[in-house]
């Protein structure tokens, strides 16, 4: 059996394989119609409230949401409900004093309990009286109606991500409308009356937000909590106090170009950076100069025996020069014009002689007697 017969044997078992996968694919496969949540778009997607704001309103209410906490802009009433859905350490201490005084004209507040940090609670809670923990406690909710008949009711749970204490906890207990959780280990709801007003405290706010409020046991849970708060006026929902630092939001969401831009840069750095070993000698600049080049060129022909060639521009330039000069004087020849240029220049005949008459150009003293009277002569 030769290579090319093999070769179709194995690709018709390969096909073969590959058809009988496909039946097996083909009688085994079956459509099964699954629910998927679909991304929130619109308001929904940054307003985290937006869930609640529309209960709320279907029940009656009239609801503001805003993205941040403007006390101004807001011109809270005496019996409206303000729900402060982000970080409260984020508040000011004019915000807290301003809040407060609306508090004591008989407003209704309600706000969670920041997560992290607890030494560093934050004017608001610090006025309040709260101490914070960063301490985890879950509870069971009430057991919720059965679906089926029958059925045995479940009841839920939920765990809040801070628990609070009080500071004065013998004075300040008197003072609350509702105190839940264990005492020793903290409670994850308080409501009390400041003035005229109220407010409540619970340990997040998480179940309020809009992936969590479809859940049953968070909706029951969210208008126990809301409806003793609801008086009358108008909610305002403010889903962030306040917007964070750029750093922070470049940290917590631009990481993953940040990283990769970081990597690229270090890269860079490293390619570009020197690398350590031993000194290595300053090279020597090369010479460029024209002068040191023509000087190295007529030592290199001197040196060779060949200074007629060096010799034999000077004297055309010299005679160039004679004739624009003073043509007649550029007529002469031999003595006469050597004996006449001496007299002219002030320059001795044997000089002159020397430079117009070399013997040995070869020579040194020669060569230099002969330069110097044909590039620096000057008739008189």
């Amino acid at each position: 059996m030769n290579a090319r017969a093999t070769s179709w044997i194995i690709a018709a078992i390969v096909t073969l394989l590959g058809l009988v996968l496909a039946v097996w694919w083909y009688l085994r496969y079956e459509r099964v119609e699954v629910e998927m949540p679909a991304p929130l778009q619109g308001e929904a997607a940054y307003n985290s409230l937006y869930a609640l704001q529309k209960v709320l309103v279907a029940r009656g209410y009239g609801v503001t949401s805003h993205a941040y906490l403007n006390l101004r802009g807001l011109a809270l009433g005496p019996h409206d409900t303000l729900v402060l859905g982000g970080d409260v350490r984020t508040l000011g201490s004019a915000q807290v004093d301003q809040l407060l005084d609306w508090l004591e004209g008989g407003g209704a507040l309600l706000f969670g309990l920041p997560a992290g940090a607890p030494d560093r609670p934050g004017d608001l809670i610090e006025q309040l009286g709260l101490v914070l923990h960063d301490d985890i406690q879950c509870v069971r909710l009430r057991a919720a109606a059965a679906k089926a008949p029958g059925a045995k009711a479940e009841r839920p749970g939920y765990c809040f991500a801070s628990t609070f204490s009080l500071a004065d906890a013998e004075a300040d207990a008197d003072a609350f409308e509702v105190l839940a959780g264990d005492g020793p280990e903290g409670y994850f709801l308080g409501r009390a009356a400041w003035g005229e007003g109220v407010w409540s405290a619970l340990g997040d706010l998480d179940f309020l937000r809009n992936d969590q409020l479809d859940q049953d046991s968070n909706a029951e849970l969210g208008w126990q909590v809301l409806a003793p708060l609801l008086r009358g006026g108008r909610v305002h929902l403010v889903y962030a106090t306040d917007v964070p630092a750029l750093h922070v939001l470049l940290v917590r969401h631009g990481w993953p170009v940040l990283l990769p831009a970081l990597l690229a840069l270090l890269a860079w750095l490293w390619l570009r950076a020197r690398r350590f070993g031993p000194l290595l000698p300053t090279p020597e600049a090369g010479r460029r100069a024209l002068c040191e080049h023509i000087d190295a060129a007529g030592e290199f022909v001197f040196r060779n025996h060949k200074a007629s060639a060096l010799y034999a521009p000077l004297r055309r330039a010299f005679d160039m020069r004679l004739q624009r000069e003073d043509p007649q004087l550029a007529a002469l020849e031999g003595e006469e014009l050597i004996a006449v240029l001496a007299t002219r220049t002030g320059v001795p005949a044997t000089r002159v002689r020397t430079a117009l008459q070399p013997t040995d150009i070869n020579d040194p003293n020669v060569f230099q007697t002969a330069v110097q009277f044909l590039a620096g002569w000057r008739l008189r």
